[in-house]
C-alpha cells in the first residue's frame, strides 16, 4: 500500500514503519544528525524537535490549563468554528464507521473541536488529542497538525514518523486554513486515526474540507463588505453634512468623502485616504479585551462610531467634526521630513544593528521624544517598524534572488537563521521557505 506524502511530493510505503522507527533510533543516538530513509519534511521536523529538546517519550500530549479552557475563544477562532460547522457535521457522518476523526485546531495548534468515529474519539482522548489539547510541533513534536501549521502547508504523518511515542500508532493528514483576504493562517484541519485505519483518501478529504472552510469565510467577508457599502451609500444619500470615512471590520478603508480627504490633508495624513490604507486599531478581530491598539495620530476616539448589522459589528465609521485643529509640534507625531530621514536610514542600514539612539539622532530629537512621536505618527513602535522593514526586504530577496534562507537572514540584519525564521513566520504566517515556494508557484 502506498500513499502520497504531499509534504515533499514523495511516496511512502505504509509498511515502512519498521525502517522509519530504526531511522529514528539512529537519529536519537547520533545526537540529531540528519537521518537517512525518511522524507525531507519529516527529517526537518525531527531536527527542529531535537534542537528544541522535546521529550520523545512523554506519557501523554501536553494539555492547556483549566483557566485557558474556560477562556472564551478569540474572534478569529469563533469565525473559524462557525465557518467549519458544516464540514465538522459532515465529518461526523462520513467518518462514523471509519475509525477516524476530523480535528479543527487554531493557529497555535490548540484543538478547538473534534468529530467522527466515537471509538476513535475515545482513543484520541487517551493521548490528549481532544478539545484544549496543544498539538503544536513545539509541544508534541512531529505530527500532522503541528507540522502543517509550522510549515504553512499540507502534510501527512504516518506511524513511526511521529516524534513522540504516544502518537506513533496513529496516522494523520492535515492542511492549514488560510484567511482568504490576507493569506494568514487561521488554523488547521486534520483527519486522524489509529494506523490500521489508514485510507489514501484521507488527505484529499482534508484538502477539500480546508478549501470549503476558506470559501465560507470568503463568502461571509464579501457579504459583510456589501452590507457596509450599502450602509455607506444610504448614509451619504441622507446626510447633508460630510466628512466621513468608513472602515471594514479588518480596519481597511472602504470609502472616504471629499471633506474627509481634505481634513486628512490638513492633519498631514494624506496617505490614510489611500485605497490600501489600514488602521490596525480598528481591526475587530485582533482588538485586545483590555486595550485596543493605539490609534494613529490623526484619529480621535470620539470620532468613531460602530457600524452594527444585526448583532455583528461589521465596520467603523469616522465622523470628522466641523472644525479640526491640526496637532501642534508638541502633541503630534514626528514631522514627515523627520520620518523620511528615519526611513532612509533604516533602509540603508537594514543589514546592521539599529538602536533607538541611532534613530533619535537621525531624527534630531531626544530618545524619549522620538519614541513617543514616532509611535504617534505611524501607530507602531520604532522596533516594530524595523522588524517590518527587515521582513519586507527579506520577502523581496526570497522572491527576486537566489540567496539561501540563511544568507537572506544575514542580509536583513538577523544574527541567525532560526531567529529570522521564527520572526518571519509570526509576521507572514509561513516559513521563509514556504513563502519562497508559494511565490515561485
Amino acid at each position: 500500500m502506498t500513499f502520497d506524502s504531499s509534504g515533499d511530493g514523495s511516496i511512502l510505503q505504509a509498511g515502512e514503519d519498521a525502517g522509519v522507527a530504526a531511522a529514528f533510533e539512529r537519529f536519537q543516538r547520533s545526537g540529531g544528525i540528519a537521518p537517512h530513509g525518511v522524507r525531507s519534511v519529516i527529517d526537518e521536523s525531527w531536527r527542529r524537535c531535537f534542537r528544541a529538546g522535546i521529550d520523545p517519550t512523554p506519557q501523554r500530549a501536553p494539555r492547556r490549563s483549566a483557566a485557558a479552557l474556560r477562556r472564551p475563544p478569540s474572534a478569529r477562532d469563533r469565525e473559524l468554528l462557525e465557518a467549519s460547522e458544516a464540514v465538522m457535521v459532515q465529518a461526523r457522518e462520513a467518518l462514523a464507521s471509519c475509525g477516524t476523526i476530523m480535528i479543527l485546531a487554531d493557529a497555535s495548534g490548540v484543538v478547538l473541536r473534534a468529530n467522527g468515529d466515537d471509538t476513535a474519539i475515545t482513543a484520541a482522548a487517551g493521548i490528549g488529542l481532544t478539545q484544549g489539547g496543544d498539538w503544536s510541533e513545539a509541544s508534541c513534536g512531529t505530527n500532522a497538525l503541528g507540522t502543517a501549521l509550522y510549515i504553512g502547508d499540507r502534510v501527512h504523518v504516518h506511524g513511526a514518523e511521529h516524534y513522540c511515542s504516544p502518537s506513533r500508532t496513529w496516522t494523520c493528514s492535515a492542511n492549514v486554513v488560510r484567511d482568504p483576504v490576507d493569506g494568514a493562517v487561521l488554523g488547521a484541519l486534520c483527519v486522524a486515526g489509529p494506523s490500521h485505519t489508514f485510507d489514501p483518501h484521507l488527505l484529499p478529504l482534508v484538502l477539500a474540507s480546508a478549501a470549503r472552510v476558506r470559501l465560507v469565510i470568503a463568502q461571509r467577508e464579501d457579504s459583510r463588505r456589501e452590507q457596509l457599502l450599502e450602509y455607506a451609500l444610504g448614509l451619504l444619500s441622507r446626510r447633508a453634512s460630510t466628512g466621513l470615512m468608513l472602515f471594514d471590520r479588518r480596519g481597511r478603508l472602504v470609502t472616504a468623502d471629499a471633506r474627509a480627504r481634505a481634513a486628512l490633508a490638513g492633519l498631514g495624513a494624506t496617505t490614510a485616504a489611500d485605497a490600501s490604507a489600514r488602521v490596525q486599531a480598528l481591526d475587530m478581530r485582533t482588538r485586545s479585551e483590555v486595550v485596543a491598539a493605539q490609534l494613529p495620530f490623526w484619529l480621535r476616539q470620539e470620532w468613531l462610531e460602530a457600524v452594527v448589522v444585526g448583532e455583528e459589528r461589521i465596520g467603523t465609521m469616522v465622523k470628522f467634526p466641523g472644525t479640526i485643529r491640526p496637532p501642534s509640534a508638541g502633541e503630534g507625531g514626528l514631522p514627515r521630513y523627520r520620518l523620511r530621514r528615519v526611513s532612509a536610514f533604516v533602509e540603508a542600514k537594514i543589514s546592521e544593528s539599529i538602536t533607538l539612539d541611532d534613530l533619535a539622532r537621525v531624527a534630531g530629537v531626544s530618545r524619549f521624544h522620538f519614541h513617543r512621536q514616532f509611535r504617534k505618527a505611524l501607530g507602531m513602535t520604532p522596533r516594530d517598524y524595523i522588524v517590518r522593514t527587515r521582513i519586507e526586504r527579506a520577502k523581496r530577496l526570497l522572491i527576486e534572488s537566489e540567496l539561501s534562507v540563511g544568507e537572506v537572514a544575514g542580509a536583513v540584519g538577523f544574527v541567525d537563521q532560526s531567529h529570522f525564521s521564527n520572526v518571519f513566520r509570526k509576521v507572514v504566517a509561513m516559513t521563509p521557505r514556504s513563502f519562497r515556494n508559494s511565490m515561485a508557484g
